[in-house]
């Protein structure tokens, strides 16, 4: 059964060492409406796997592939705008989220 937890919030957890999101095992959560929906494709290239990090200081979620990534999450049920950070959740019982070190 899965146990659905969010990153924390601390910079180094938002790093691309984190990566293999998808829809099997990462989502976002709306605060606004309570829904709840699967990791989708990447928009740009179809990528199905997504890797955490940062881009002028923001965390947010980037592709594997085409590292095209995202601060922000819009709810597609209430249109309810999120921080990508505050709305992504990912389950512990099938992948594992760490702090980069100092050597990586």
């Amino acid at each position: 059964m899965a146990e659905w937890r969010v990153v924390p919030a601390e910079p180094k957890y938002w790093d691309p060492i984190n990566k293999g999101f998808n829809s099997t095992n990462a989502k976002f959560m709306c605060s606004g409406c309570g829904g709840q929906f699967p990791l989708g494709k990447c928009v740009d290239c179809g990528g199905e796997n997504s890797q955490l990090g940062t881009a002028s200081g923001l965390p947010g979620l980037f592709c594997e592939q085409c590292e095209i990534g995202e601060f922000a999450w819009h709810c597609p049920s209430c249109g309810t705008a999120h921080k990508t950070m505050l709305a992504f959740y990912y389950d512990v019982e099938t992948i594992q989220v760490r702090k980069k070190g100092f050597w990586g």
